[in-house]
């Protein structure tokens, strides 16, 4: 009986799927009308890179984030970026207070440049100016860092699964001013992009 349903589950789950993925081919991406807004959410991979202090002690990891984007129109948008980039700490000789994690909470506001916006595959250039604010966490306790300006740069590809959701994926570099040398960052991010439409 368990059998014939899991079964009977799979060929429905399936047989949806088939008819969907027609229909979601077909649609292609959305030929943005100026002032259409997307909701992205993102999942990012990042390194630290430099000599300011934290690099000493933290290496790569896993954080997260969200973009709001606003099209201006001739392929061009104005967007904002909030991220929460995470790195853990490098192995070290034991000592009673070991590093834990390296955050850095980043907002920045974007400029983009879109090439071949009409494909379902298409690409984007982005510059951004913000601010940072850091904090390095240890076993026993947390030390936040100077707050600073960040600037960044990259680049990344959009694809269009739906008119108006896409699967975007991009490579960015950051230099995190104001930790006494410098401190960098490079980070893959991966996510779902959001088109509200009228």
């Amino acid at each position: 009986m368990v059998k014939s349903q899991t079964r009977m589950v799979l060929f429905c789950g399936l047989a949806m799927i088939g008819a969907l993925v027609p229909s979601v081919s077909l649609s292609g991406p959305i030929f943005e009308e100026k002032g259409t807004l997307t909701v992205g959410v993102l999942v990012q991979q990042g390194m630290l890179v430099g000599d300011a202090a934290p690099t000493d002690e933290f290496d790569t990891g896993t954080g997260y984030g969200m973009r709001l984007r606003y099209y201006l129109g001739s392929s061009r948008a104005f967007g904002i970026s909030f991220e929460n980039q995470v790195f853990d700490a490098k192995p070290s000789s034991l000592s009673e207070n070991p590093p834990k994690e390296f955050r850095a909470a980043v907002v920045t506001l974007d400029y983009l440049w879109y090439f071949d916006r009409k494909s379902t595959l298409s690409r984007y250039a982005t510059v951004g100016l913000g601010v940072h604010h850091p904090v390095s966490e240890y076993k026993l306790d947390s030390k936040p860092g100077r707050d600073g300006i960040v600037g960044c740069i990259g680049g990344g590809l959009e694809y269009f699964f739906h008119r108006s959701t896409s699967i975007d994926i991009s490579v960015k570099g950051y230099g995190l001013l104001g930790q006494g040398g410098f401190l960098g960052s490079v980070e893959v991010a991966g996510g779902i992009s959001f088109y509200i439409i009228d």
